[in-house]
């Protein structure tokens, strides 16, 4: 038996987490030492939107009033994490200092290092994108001081140099009124441990007369440090921004790289934003355009519709919302899918059993809410049962199916066996990016994050030649709304946005026969993310199965 190579084996290892355990010797990183080596375009996209990912947990988290304080916030980010998974990221939140020599933590910490210093690429170049990059990893930053304990607190305070030291128990007997007199927050001073530090760096305690102060000095209980650590944390990342632009010019000249870092900001817009079409799309284009411009989880959708006559309830959530998106009318939904289920059930049953939803989810019946469609995240966490068709087919097809299915839709092999590799290893979106490059010879301009999304991009490359359509064409104008809503783990990206600015319009068919419906009165109703509400069960009755 050959123990050479296992011996080498685990000694490459320890050298690895020694190396990791100087590079990152804390769980709280204020990222002034830029990371070195190389890692795969593929873990960049990953790390990335992960880190947005969580910035954009931070906001929506920070924006709720029910949560009134710092550790309601903390809590409802960690479950929110956990739930997307983001469990490293989960875990850091609760960091407790320099503890932990596990390797799984070690490249926690690397992680984090890494993806912070991509988005501060991608942010530094913009004023205002800057300060929300700023204010979001500054709110990250507090919860997780908020975790440390004493001895990381310590550790990090020698580790940065800050000017700040533990005062005694005796020098704490001789000021014992004056601070519990300053910190009447504090229940007992001596649960607590102070600190003792220039008052010109803690400045907002002294504002609000949170501090005792003596002589030009604060005394500052543990529980306030984060004052001063926020402080410096801004300061560092202020200054590292403005270093990043400078690195930024001199970076390298890979259009991929390049163009992936100048989209980050605008990246999620099937999460921060929903893509709605603005104009009609006649229910005669659909045949067409479902081989032409939808992602394979709505093909997959119309063809089981077309063949069986039938979707089962998630089945028509998620297809309904999605040509209502693309601009299918209410009017012509319910024709859509009178004609589509008419071969199995007559009018009258149609009508008992689903015409209702239908017009509930266009916001017509009910609490009149405007739904809007489904994002990739919602539907690649979908639960999928015996003779369903949802879902995302990265996901939830096996690879033989998968295969295919693809084959089915004109993608070789080689390109097939690709994007099944790139399914099998979780990144979903870069398959579905895979496929529309395979499909449209190009990539897209936005990463793809939401069908409607992808549906927009097909459109724009099929129609960039095509000028001065007629009114019978559809021109795809797609705008933006604002939401809240995170996209899950393992949703990266392969692709190089492009610059210039095309219109959305779908290719013009022969048009004599084509019935645009007239505009009717127009009733303003409000939009919500149907994902909030789609375990209600006002939903789950007004969708019922059948």
């Amino acid at each position: 038996m050959d123990f050479t190579s296992n011996a080498s084996k685990h000694c490459t290892i320890n050298n690895e987490i020694k190396t990791l355990k100087a590079l990152y010797p804390h769980d709280l990183q204020v990222y002034d030492v830029p990371p070195v080596g190389e890692i795969s375009l593929i873990e960049f996209q990953e790390l990335s939107l992960d880190r947005l990912k969580v910035l954009r947990l931070v906001e929506g988290i920070s924006l709720r009033s029910d949560l009134k304080t710092l550790e309601a916030r903390k809590e409802s980010l960690r479950d929110s994490l956990k739930k997307d998974g983001l469990k490293y990221y989960a875990n850091l939140i609760y960091g407790a200092g320099c503890k932990s020599s596990l390797e799984v933590d070690l490249q926690a910490r690397r992680k984090d290092c890494i993806s912070h210093f991509i988005l501060r690429l991608a942010y530094c170049k913009d004023k205002d994108q800057a300060k929300w990059f700023i204010n979001q990893e500054a709110e990250l930053f507090k919860m997780r001081f908020t975790s440390l304990d004493k001895e990381g607190v310590e550790q990090f305070l020698a580790m940065h140099r800050l000017d700040c030291r533990h005062i005694s128990q005796e020098e704490k007997e001789q000021i014992r009124e004056d601070l519990q007199m300053s910190t009447v927050r504090v229940a007992s001073i001596d649960t607590i441990d102070f600190y003792k530090v220039s008052f010109r760096k803690v400045i907002d305690l002294v504002r609000t007369r949170k501090v005792y102060v003596e002589r030009g000095i604060a005394y500052v209980p543990r529980t306030d440090l984060i004052s001063l650590c926020i402080s410096y944390f801004r300061q560092k990342l202020t200054v590292g921004m403005e270093d990043a632009k400078e690195c930024l010019s001199n970076a390298s000249d890979d259009e991929r790289v390049m163009g992936y870092i100048s989209a980050l900001p605008g990246t999620f817009s099937g999460m921060a934003r929903v893509v709605w079409s603005t104009t009609n799309t006649p229910l005669e284009k659909l045949e067409e355009l479902s081989r032409t411009s939808y992602p394979m989880c709505m093909r997959s959708l119309h063809e089981a519709l077309r063949i069986n006559h039938h979707l089962k309830n998630s089945g028509r959530i998620q297809y309904g919302l999605f040509i209502k998106g693309i601009g299918v009318s209410l009017d012509d939904a319910l024709r859509f899918w009178r004609e589509a289920f008419s071969q199995k059930i007559d009018s009258d049953k149609f009508e008992k059993q689903y015409a209702y939803s239908i017009r509930h989810i266009y916001g017509k019946e009910g609490k009149q809410t405007n739904y809007t469609p489904l994002g990739c995240n919602k539907i690649i966490s979908s639960a999928i049962g015996p003779g369903e068709y949802h879902g995302c087919p990265y996901k939830h097809m096996d690879q033989s199916s998968l295969r295919q299915k693809l084959c089915a839709y004109g993608i070789s092999d080689f390109d097939a066996k690709e994007i099944i590799e790139l399914a099998k290893e979780g990144h979903y979106s870069l398959a579905c990016t895979k496929y529309f490059q395979m499909l449209h010879k190009q990539s897209p301009e936005q990463p793809i994050f939401h069908p409607n999304g992808y549906f927009a991009e097909s459109r724009k490359i099929l129609t960039k030649d095509t000028d001065g359509m007629d009114d019978s064409s559809q021109t795809a104008n797609i705008k933006s709304e604002r939401i809240v809503g995170t996209p899950r783990r393992n949703e990266a990206v392969n692709l190089t946005p492009r610059t210039a600015e095309r219109s959305f319009a779908t290719p013009t068919r022969r048009t004599e026969n084509v019935h645009t419906p007239k505009i009717r009165n127009v009733y303003k109703t409000k939009s919500i993310n149907i994902e909030k509400l789609l375990n209600d069960d006002e939903i789950a009755e007004l969708m019922g199965d059948g």
